[in-house]
């Protein structure tokens, strides 16, 4: 057999006499008998199809001559049958008006080779003698060729339609039903979506004829001689919504994010969840599931369960989707991090919400990729958390210096302490430990109105010194020239309320820089991180050099400040602070009150200058870049200090930063990742040199 594509013409309307071949006394319609039982059979009973048809043998013999003569067709005698061998033209294609039937069973054909009458006709429940029919006719306007041979018809060629099918909702929601119910019964597809069985048919082979669907048809009859029509679909040919769980709005958001908590669930509790009717929510299922973007099937149990549970990872921090929401995701997330499960009553209780809104929270958290739960009944049970926060990033806001340093400092916190630090109501300050919990800075538990951390964490210093205001410089050198403060002194000499007293405290512990326990009215000294000066003394100022001279002068170790206030014109509560700043910069150590400093060194001046690690130019400013090469100063990516010549320090090996070897080892503690890049990193893949 030639290829198809081969003179194809209309051959049922040749001019034989065109040709200069003897006419024949037969009309249009019986030449086009023969030919497209020719065409469907291959083969034809001459006797036989005379007394059917109603035509002389002679006439049938003879318009199979004319149609070999015309290149038509080649084949041969045997007795009273003419076999077809080859064909060498086929009819051109005029599809006309089809109506919804022909339109059936050319999407049937068009799946399979070979295809059986009877199943044809169990499908689309209608007799062999139509389909036959059917196909004769198809065959005739040169949509279908094939030959039917024992009750089986062997497609070569299925005509598909150039101009493009609309694909409506209605189509869309029938195959995502189907696609979720997998191997679906299409009476149960009627049911479930409100269209007859016979426009479901329709449309199904419709859309395998257009080649939008891909799909399998299987009948079969039960003991109790009941039929049963099933359909499975392999594939939906549409340009597929493709979005990320995340993206996804509305109530599709609600629908897969419940589905995913609650691992399997009934139609009727997803309609209430989301307060529609259910051929709503199995229409919005449908279309995630037909469309690609979310793929759900019925189980065992008649309940939705989700294809697939993706593994969800942040891709903002928690600070930044709370701050597009009303809702206080920080507290949901410390909440939900205290504990393995927790009911959603006391979830609501504890953050003064409804149920509802709790449960909308859980399911936002879940599809940002912060959580990994299961909603059993009303508990959800916690599988697994993912934190992700500015502060683990070393990027505090002062509130969360303050209560990170208290929780350093002290044993135990309590929401009243935090009420009355930050000026907020108890319910705030709630809502705020929660939070704060859940950024994951601490380890510990949540009882009651209490935050009790297990281990005390060590920070390296986030800011630097000289970015502090003065009267946190001199507080800072004021507690570490002592073992032990009294917090009155610290509201007396700085003019404090004790809340700002113990605020200023604390936030210099949450920023790294000072370690101290707080116990009853005094602060107790742990470890501090030690400065070397980086100025000279005329950079500081005449006061500052005016008071060094004086102390110079005095040989003494123990020296009374009153002498150095009286010989610098200055008030002694003056010289003491300046003295604070002056222990806190690096310059002298020593214990201070306000009445003496006895020193333990001498003076500690600035050792080297500060050089371009580049081209070893001296740098004016550690903030400009260097007036030689124009390189910017090499800065500590995680004090942002600056990196002097001879300082001990690693690098990255992806992004190349530097930092102090000590800061980035007390980071790798908090995060084992760069501060810039965020590359994974350890103490072994990280470079290690002097400056």
């Amino acid at each position: 057999m030639k290829k198809l594509s081969f003179e194809r013409e209309d051959v049922y309307n040749i001019d034989f006499q065109e040709l200069e071949l003897p006419e024949i006394s037969l009309n249009k319609n019986k030449k086009a008998q023969i030919l497209t039982h020719l065409y469907l059979y291959r083969v034809i009973d001459i006797p036989s199809f005379s007394d059917s048809n109603k035509i002389p043998e002679e006439s049938i013999k003879d318009y199979i001559k004319l149609l070999i003569q015309a290149l038509i067709i080649r084949g041969n005698y045997r007795k009273n049958r003419f076999i077809l061998a080859s064909i060498y033209r086929y009819p051109s294609v005029n599809p006309g008006r089809l109506n919804p039937l022909r339109k059936s069973i050319l999407g049937l054909l068009s799946q399979t080779k070979k295809t059986f009458l009877s199943e044809i006709s169990k499908i689309l429940r209608i007799p062999k003698t139509e389909i036959i029919a059917s196909l004769s006719y198809l065959i005739s306007k040169g949509i279908l060729i094939g030959a039917l041979k024992d009750n089986e018809f062997i497609s070569s060629y299925v005509w598909k339609p150039s101009e493009k099918i609309k694909i409506d909702s209605d189509d869309t929601f029938l195959v995502g039903t189907c696609m979720i119910l997998r191997n679906a019964e299409i009476s149960r597809v009627a049911k479930l979506t409100g269209f007859s069985e016979r426009f479901i048919l329709e449309r199904i082979t419709a859309l395998m004829h257009y080649r939008k669907l891909e799909a399998k048809f299987q009948h079969s009859t039960s003991l109790l001689g009941s039929d049963r029509l099933m359909v499975n679909i392999d594939k939906y040919l549409i340009a597929p919504r493709i979005l990320p769980v995340g993206a996804l709005t509305g109530e599709e958001k609600d629908i897969v994010g419940f589905s995913l908590i609650k691992r399997e669930v009934g139609i009727k509790e997803l309609a209430n969840y989301i307060d529609k009717e259910p051929e709503e929510i199995v229409r919005i299922l449908a279309f995630l599931t037909a469309r690609g973007t979310f793929q759900f099937v019925f189980n065992e149990n008649n309940k939705i369960v989700p294809v697939v549970f993706p593994d969800l990872k942040p891709t903002e921090t928690i600070e930044e989707m709370a701050s597009l929401s009303l809702f206080n995701y920080e507290a949901l997330f410390g909440l939900l991090s205290t504990q393995d499960r927790i009911p959603l009553k006391k979830l609501a209780v504890l953050m003064n919400r409804s149920i509802d809104e709790i449960l909308d929270g859980v399911i936002t958290l879940y599809l940002e990729g912060f959580i990994s739960c299961t909603l059993r009944g009303r508990t959800i049970y916690i599988d697994s958390l993912r934190r992700y926060s500015r502060t683990q990033e070393g990027t505090l806001e002062r509130w969360e210096k303050i209560v990170l340093g208290m929780v350093i400092a002290k044993t135990q916190v309590t929401t009243k302490e935090i009420a009355e630090s930050l000026g907020i109501d108890k319910f705030n300050a709630k809502e705020k430990m929660y939070g704060f919990y859940g950024k994951g800075l601490i380890k510990g538990i949540i009882s009651n109105n209490s935050l009790e951390p297990e281990e005390i964490p060590v920070f390296p210093p986030l800011i630097q010194l000289d970015d502090l205001p003065i009267h946190y410089q001199e507080i800072f050198g004021y507690i570490i020239a002592n073992t032990r403060v009294s917090i009155r002194n610290i509201m007396k000499y700085w003019e404090k309320s004790i809340i700002a007293a113990k605020n200023i405290i604390y936030e210099l512990v949450g920023s790294g820089i000072l370690n101290v326990s707080i116990r009853g009215a005094y602060v107790y000294l742990n470890s501090h991180q030690k400065y070397l000066p980086s100025l000279e003394l005329q950079e500081l100022g005449e006061i500052y050099i005016k008071v060094v001279n004086e102390l110079e002068k005095i040989r003494r170790k123990r020296i009374k400040l009153s002498t150095i206030a009286a010989k610098s014109n200055m008030h002694p509560l003056d010289v003491f602070k300046l003295m604070c700043q002056m222990i806190a910069q690096g310059f002298y150590t020593g214990t201070l009150t306000t009445s003496y400093f006895e020193r333990s060194g001498k003076l500690i001046l600035p050792l080297r200058k500060n050089l371009c690690l580049n081209c070893g130019h001296e740098l004016k400013s550690a903030y400009e870049p260097c007036s030689s090469c124009q390189q910017r100063p090499a800065r500590c990516s995680v004090c942002q200090g600056l990196v002097r010549r001879g300082d001990i320090v690693v690098e990255c090996p992806s992004c190349s930063n530097l930092a102090h070897e000590d800061h980035m080892n007390q980071w790798l503690r908090i995060k084992q990742e760069c501060p810039m890049c965020k590359t994974k990193v350890t103490k072994r893949t990280l470079k290690k040199y002097q400056a």
